[in-house]
């Protein structure tokens, strides 16, 4: 029973250092304060995803229509390519120990990757 409690403290733990790093939406961190188990976090997690991915892509198509040339092309091609890193990066971040804590890591990976690269493209074409 104890290591049930240290294993769920510290994976709440990580969580919360996961989602304040990325600067989280009060929502997010309301939803982590609830959650006792993993599959609650990872609800949390996916559903603030669903917000951040959004946000992308309403920023993707700003600065996209934003740029000319063959700026247009090269944005196009290096968020393609941020898609696989993203993906990949988060797929290994979400296998190191093969134990549940794994799932909410890389879930976690994704929010905060997509929330990043949101702001990154926001600053594209200013506020």
């Amino acid at each position: 029973m104890n290591r049930r409690i240290v294993a769920l403290s510290a994976l709440l733990l990580a969580l919360s250092g996961t989602a304040t790093a990325a600067g989280s939406s009060p929502a997010l961190q309301q939803c982590l304060d609830a959650a006792n188990t993993t599959a609650a976090m990872l609800g949390c997690n996916a559903q603030e995803t669903k917000v951040q991915d959004k946000r992308l892509n309403t920023a993707y198509k700003t600065a996209l229509q934003a740029q000319q040339g063959p700026r247009r092309q090269q944005l196009q091609d290096v968020q393609r390519l941020w898609i696989k890193y993203r993906d990949a990066n988060c797929a290994f971040a979400g296998s190191a120990t093969g134990g549940s804590i794994d799932q909410v890591n890389g879930s976690g990976c994704v929010l905060d990757m997509t929330q990043t690269r949101a702001e990154e493209l926001e600053n594209l074409v200013g506020p």
